[in-house]
């Protein structure tokens, strides 16, 4: 128990060690794409700016709604980030702590639960620009996460075919890049990142959070965004590191290159593109997989 205690506790701080510096490293490549140098002020190349910017959130003023629950307000976002630290649990370096038999699918309950934490959040605030920056997050949640669980549930498939297949390595390939631009819509990034677009008006489902609830709700994603990063590594790469850190300069780059995609071509892209692509993946491999078995 003291080992698992220790283990845990050493996740929690690694997790929020590497939010901390993953966002300077964004910012510097981000400014290296438009030529230029990016944080370079606070301390040597600014290695200390994202733990001051963290201070200066924490520092700032929550103004709380009227007509709401206070508890409910800054328990909506905390809850996203303690769903983020769940699926960190569920790497298999933990095996012996706390990987059971059914947790892919307690993996997808968890992607399934986040989208309440959205919509709640633009409910608890009050405000009817919140409330419609949560529908449309949601409904994009939604409408990816219907493709991304049955893609994942035909790679599974697929992996308990790896004894019987010989160019597994080539079929992995035709794998990735679907499996990679859904990863991108479930993280809400650029180009797919709406929630962002809608702070040009009034910054979607989170206009009402500041201080420690908005800190919640930035670290839920940038420590989902390098979970995604370390699970898409484990699933095709054998973990390698290297290769999370080449997915996560991937996701940037494309943040720094691509235009917003429009809301209505996402929709149709996941429900008439994705979706039947994932189907045809899942009932090809699960006719694979009954072929082998009595053949």
């Amino acid at each position: 128990m003291v080992v698992m205690f220790i283990m845990l506790v050493l996740l929690m701080v690694f997790v929020l060690q590497s939010i901390a510096f993953i966002t300077l490293y964004e910012r510097h490549l981000l400014g290296s794409s438009q030529i230029r140098l990016g944080p370079t002020k606070v301390s040597f190349m600014g290695v200390l700016q994202a733990l001051l910017d963290g201070l200066k959130l924490l520092k700032k003023e929550q103004v709380l709604p009227v007509f709401t629950s206070d508890l409910v307000f800054v328990l909506v976002p905390s809850v996203s980030f303690v769903l983020m630290y769940m699926q960190w649990f569920l790497l298999p370096y933990l095996y012996k702590f706390i990987s059971f038999e059914y947790s892919l699918l307690f993996f997808l309950c968890l992607l399934g639960f986040s989208v309440y934490s959205i919509m709640i959040s633009g409910y608890v605030s009050k405000s009817k620009y919140g409330m419609i920056g949560a529908l449309r997050a949601s409904s994009q949640s939604v409408s990816y996460e219907i493709a991304f669980s049955i893609y994942l549930l035909s790679l599974m498939l697929s992996l308990s075919l790896l004894m019987f297949v010989a160019d597994f390595s080539l079929m992995l390939l035709f794998f990735f890049l679907p499996f990679i631009i859904m990863i991108v819509a479930e993280l809400n990034r650029a180009p797919f990142d709406f929630a962002e677009g809608e702070s040009e008006l009034v910054s979607g489902y989170n206009v009402e959070f500041g201080s420690v609830a908005f800190v919640f709700l930035f670290l839920s994603e940038y420590g989902s965004l390098i979970f995604f990063c370390v699970f898409c590594s484990m699933l095709f790469f054998n973990m390698m590191l290297m290769m999370v850190f080449l997915l996560f300069s991937l996701m940037i780059f494309l943040r720094s290159s691509y235009p917003r995609y429009r809301y209505d071509l996402l929709m149709k892209m996941f429900w008439f593109k994705f979706l039947p692509l994932s189907l045809i993946y899942l009932c090809y491999f699960y006719i694979m997989l009954i072929y082998s078995y009595f053949f």
